[in-house]
């Protein structure tokens, strides 16, 4: 009865608005708002802008330059001197500008894995049989996807999104621009390419069927269904070729069916579709390459970890190679060989190369950043922005309308503060067809650059930190030649005294020191400032370096619990046999000889506060360890460090079916614990008390009594969980609670205020919205990595301005590199710390909180974190600024002895590699 009612007052209306409609003229025609959208397109207005450091991509610079724009296109483009702005066109006056093309992702996953990474959002692999050919991410492409924006806002206008490498055929990829409102609107067109198809080998396919004792489990099976698919869809395409002909020449034949599997496949033959090929090692790449050679198939290899070793056979096939560069070797055994010399190898072997995201691998906000890395490993700025824009385009067969700055192609162009590889740049504006889709100066879009754009209640954003007129250092440029800029004499082992000499020396418990120098003399720092100032003989050997700053502190990893190949035998973190294990010792578990503890040391870390997992809410001690020696205990610096207790999701989660499930149950179990170990604590106390009383009753004045002999004490068991607890309680050692959400941190606040504990905070994604809570308290922060994914529930608000809101508020912050569960596995502080520069931390800041601010809140100021008399002499030598991408280490000093020197002359791959033994043993992740 409701229904009739609602139904026949809603068609009422409806006669009402068609009748008022009629009479007033209106008519609302098929496709009406669309050719009103196309009218005014062609009424667009000119635009040009006009004095900006203009790089095209195919090689022309022009400075200053100007760019014209009309209808979408690209009028003209040239110096400002050569190109007239037509009369009437808006001027965009952009000098101390540079403008570049869009970014062209050739891999990435955007709105098929879109933000929040909740299960609900999760669409990038049909895992339910390992050849997908079917499958299309046009179907499962989400336009609203955040994730978008966020791209937008580094400066990305075009992306080929895939499915991901769970499957051997993993399905249809969509080549879109990231603008419109429906997968059909975002979709490129082009008479030369339908997309691309999806495939993988190696571990994920692996992993993915052979864990649940399905086809394929060997890279052998893997390859032997790839063929057989192959071979299935060309009898497919003989069939309808067989049919054609029958009908041409007149011919009544039924058509064969349809087979929409093997459909994508034929396009792949006709070369009509592209194969992007998931593949990281060596071996598997010559798989692929045969493939190619015996279904001959347009290929572009996507990742090539280990492309390095075959990079003559991948260019003898005329295969280019879309890298994904990461911070870091390890996640999974595929990618223990990762260089970041490796675009530069495959650039000098004539192999085209290009740099992509695997957006949420790296998300793409951060693409510009992600191909500086290359830059340091030799590539050319030039080369490397053509990998992010024109050669992208080519191998996508799109490079007619986009990916370089020339007259007639699509408007599709980025406004940048800075140089395009710089820490300090950021994208101002990204424009797709001549129309703005992200600005800075948009209070709205800009927090989709920085993190934070969901929040609800917008007064709980802080103040919008000013980017970076300039690099704060330009005379420290890095140049990216295999040359290093440090002057031999080189320590040696023997050397017990010598001098550092840098064009700028930081020691940062005071202003940088132009042409400082350090006197280090047994390890210890003996003097520091010009070396006219130290006085030191002459005969002391002097060591010459662009700069120097002091030795780098991780002030919060899982390296080297959590190890490289990321399978049990090199996990160590998470103890999974209880939710409270305050006995577990770091110590216990520290591995020297772990890779990725090397690699950290190679990049300027000099000390690590290795840290227990998340999993457990009491998960152990941690520990403060020199990132280089033979052994733990001779690498152990401060043990224990802290008691590491854990708060939110990944806790509340570990135990699936038990206690806790709830925040709440976290609270409480905890409280119960700390409890518990007061009153122990408080029966401890009273013995001493009571035994004087027992004593004092006794009458002394009867000899029986007096000559009583006194009581054997009964031996006390220990019990090592009461110990630590013990030790928390007193004081004697914090606990550093790691947890990422606004209202864990308060409960974290409210534990240790109700049982008096000193503590230190670490992750703390959300810290920014309580940061005058947290100065209130005076609890040190240890904050996430700047460039933390802003993935599931927990790290949804990520903002890389938090760092710079804490300081703003009084909080005393170090950076630190927490954990990773894949790749990279992990990630390095020293890029952490720059990054945070540009969102709101001034360069000095920055440094002190991965040095001097790190050793303060550990509690080691007094030897480390700086560069002062007394000190440990722990050094790195840089060829440039420290926090700009493309600059190397090139030497770390540890202890005063050196560790290591970067690789000089030429490159060989054979010497860069590590010479990591295999592990027969299956990988922990299915990605991307």
């Amino acid at each position: 009865m409701i229904f009739n009612k609602l139904k026949k007052t809603v068609n009422l209306r409806v006669m009402l608005i068609c009748s008022i409609m009629l009479l007033t003229g209106i008519v609302l025609l098929p496709g009406a708002e669309t050719a009103e959208n196309e009218k005014a397109n062609t009424k667009q207005q000119v635009e040009a802008w006009r004095g900006a450091r203009i790089l095209t991509a195919t090689g022309e610079v022009y400075d200053p330059g100007t760019l014209v724009v009309a209808q979408g296109k690209i009028q003209s483009v040239g110096s400002e001197e050569e190109i007239t702005i037509p009369e009437g066109a808006k001027v965009h006056d952009v000098r101390g500008k540079v403008i570049i093309p869009g970014l062209v992702d050739t891999h990435s996953h955007l709105g098929v894995y879109s933000r929040p990474g909740v299960a609900a959002n999760r669409d990038g692999n049909e895992a339910t049989g390992p050849v997908q050919g079917i499958v299309r991410a046009l179907d499962a492409l989400n336009p609203y996807d955040p994730g978008i924006k966020m791209a937008l806002s580094g400066g990305v206008t075009t992306a080929n999104v895939m499915p991901g490498s769970a499957n051997v055929i993993g399905g249809q990829t969509i080549y879109i621009k990231l603008r419109g409102y429906t997968p059909e609107q975002m979709w490129i067109a082009s008479e030369k390419t339908v997309g691309g198809l999806k495939m993988a080998n190696g571990e994920n396919p692996k992993r993915s069927y052979g864990s649940r004792g399905q086809a394929p489990s060997t890279r052998m099976k893997i390859a032997a269904m790839q063929r057989a698919t192959f071979l299935k869809a060309q009898h497919y395409q003989q069939e309808w070729e067989h049919y054609r002909k029958q009908k041409a020449v007149g011919e009544e034949v039924d058509p064969p069916q349809r087979d929409l599997e093997l459909e994508p496949l034929v396009e792949v033959l006709e070369k009509k579709r592209t194969v992007h090929f998931h593949t990281h090692r060596a071996d598997d790449i010559l798989t692929v390459l045969r493939l190619k050679r015996e279904f001959d198939f347009e290929l572009v290899i996507q990742h090539g970890t280990e492309a390095f070793k075959v990079a003559a056979e991948i260019a003898e096939a005329n295969v280019p190679v879309s890298m994904t560069v990461i911070d870091s070797p390890g996640g999974k055994q595929e990618v223990v060989d990762l260089l970041e010399q490796t675009g530069a190898i495959l650039q000098q072997a004539g192999v085209k190369v290009i740099i992509n995201t695997d957006d949420p691998v790296t998300e793409s906000r951060f693409l510009l950043r992600t191909a500086a890395v290359t830059i340091r490993g030799g590539l050319s700025e030039d080369e490397a922005l053509r990998a992010l824009t024109l050669s992208a385009a080519e191998v996508m067969h799109l490079d007619e309308r986009i990916g370089s700055l020339e007259t007639g192609k699509d408007a599709d162009f980025v406004v940048l503060s800075g140089a395009p590889f710089s820490t300090y740049t950021r994208v101002l504006e990204t424009w797709i067809e001549g129309k703005q889709y992200f600005s800075l100066a948009d209070e709205d879009q800009r927090w989709y650059q920085t993190g934070g754009f969901a929040l609800l209640d917008k007064e709980l954003r802080p103040d919008y930190p000013t980017p970076p007129e300039a690099a704060p250092f330009p005379e420290l440029a890095a140049n990216n030649q295999e040359e290093s800029s440090a002057e031999i004499p080189a320590i040696t082992e023997e050397t017990t005294e010598y001098i550092v000499q840098a064009e700028l020396l930081f020691p940062v418990s005071g202003p940088p020191v132009p042409h400082g120098a350090v006197w280090v003399r047994d390890g210890k720092i003996m003097a520091v400032g010009t070396l006219e100032e130290l006085n030191a003989p002459d005969n002391v050997p002097v060591v010459k370096s662009k700069v120097v700053t002091p030795g780098l502190i991780d002030a919060y990893s899982m390296v080297p619990l959590s190890g490289a190949y990321n399978i049990s035998a090199d996990q160590d973190h998470d103890e999974k046999s209880g939710t409270l294990q305050p006995e577990l010792r770091v110590l216990d578990a520290f591995n020297p000889q772990e890779p990725l503890l090397r690699f950290l040391m190679q990049q300027g870390v000099t000390l690590i506060h290795a840290s227990p997992g998340r999993s457990n809410l009491i998960a152990g001690q941690s520990g403060v360890f020199r990132t280089y020696g033979q052994n733990a205990d001779e690498m152990v610096v401060q043990f224990p460090q802290s008691l590491v207790l854990n708060l939110g999701g990944e806790p509340k989660s570990a135990y699936q079916g038990k206690s806790p499930g709830t925040r709440m149950g976290v609270a409480a179990i905890l409280r119960k614990t700390f409890q518990e170990a007061q009153n122990k604590l408080n029966k401890e106390n009273k013995k001493p008390d009571e035994e004087q009383v027992d004593a004092a009753e006794v009458d002394r004045s009867k000899p029986a009594l007096a000559e009583r002999p006194a009581a054997i004490e009964k031996p006390e068991s220990r019990d090592l969980k009461q110990e630590i607890l013990t030790q928390v309680l007193k004081q004697d050692i914090p606990v550093l609670i790691a947890a990422q959400r606004a209202d864990d941190l308060l409960t974290g606040l409210r534990l240790m205020q109700e049982f008096d504990l000193k503590g230190v905070f670490t992750l703390a994604g959300e810290a920014y919205l309580v940061r005058e809570t947290l100065a209130e308290s005076k609890t040190p922060v240890i904050v996430h990595p700047t460039m933390q994914r802003v993935g599931g529930m927990e790290t949804y608000h990520s903002y890389t301005g938090n760092a710079a809101a804490l300081v703003e508020k009084g909080n005393l912050i170090a950076i630190g590199t927490g954990f990773e569960d894949y790749v990279p596995k992990t990630r390095i502080v020293r890029h952490e710390a720059a990054m945070s520069i540009p969102y709101g931390l001034s360069h000095a800041q920055a440094l002190q909180a991965i040095t001097l601010d790190a050793a303060r809140i550990l509690k080691l100021d007094d030897q480390y974190g700086s560069l002062e008399p007394g000190k440990v002499a722990d050094l790195v030598l840089y060829d440039g600024d420290p926090f700009e991408h493309a600059t190397h280490v090139e030497q770390v000093i540890i202890d005063g002895k050196q560790v290591f020197q970067r690789t000089q002359g030429p490159i060989d791959w054979r010497e860069l590699i590590s010479l990591i033994p295999a592990i027969p043993e299956s990988g922990c992740c299915l990605g991307f």
